[in-house]
């Protein structure tokens, strides 16, 4: 007679976090990307740099996995007070990973090339991503939303 198998273990809040942030930052860099090479993509899709772009797209969520998981405290609180804190976990992690997706995509010039003031310039700005994302397509805002509210949802049912 075999035994039923066990269930599975319920996904912990820091690593819930953790993938829907790094998806967030990635939907987030693939907007801004679309919207910056939206004319030239129609026209030069062979000529576009791939790899960068790939590159940049694992760093961004990578950025956002890291910060994900050091604010997943954050979310899944209860009360006015847990939506105002996942809030701010959820701008606060779109900032901080875009510039730390910045400073990984980078991290091959950097090593080829050594510290320069544009790199200084690119990591700064990569702080800017959900502003700069959402002024090209103002429906990213809702759906950027929905993703940290749905996270912050999903990690309270997992608290309590």
């Amino acid at each position: 007679m075999s035994t039923p198998p066990a269930p599975a273990p319920a996904a912990s809040p820091r690593k819930l976090v953790a993938g829907m942030m790094a998806l967030s930052s990635a939907l987030l860099f693939i907007v801004f990307l679309a919207e910056d090479f939206g004319g030239l993509m129609a026209t030069l899709q062979a000529e576009l740099p791939w790899g960068l772009v790939l590159r940049y797209l694992v760093a961004m969520a990578a950025g956002g996995a890291l910060c994900g998981a050091l604010l997943s405290g954050l979310f899944g609180r209860q009360g006015l007070g847990g939506w105002l804190l996942a809030g701010l976990g959820g701008i606060v992690t779109a900032t901080i990973a875009g510039m730390l997706g910045s400073l990984l995509g980078l991290l091959p010039d950097l090593l080829a090339d050594g510290w320069q003031t544009r790199d200084l310039v690119a990591v700064g700005a990569g702080a800017l991503v959900l502003p700069l994302a959402a002024t090209g397509w103002t429906p990213l805002l809702a759906l950027w939303a929905a993703v940290v509210g749905g996270t912050h949802i999903r990690v309270r049912r997992l608290r309590s």
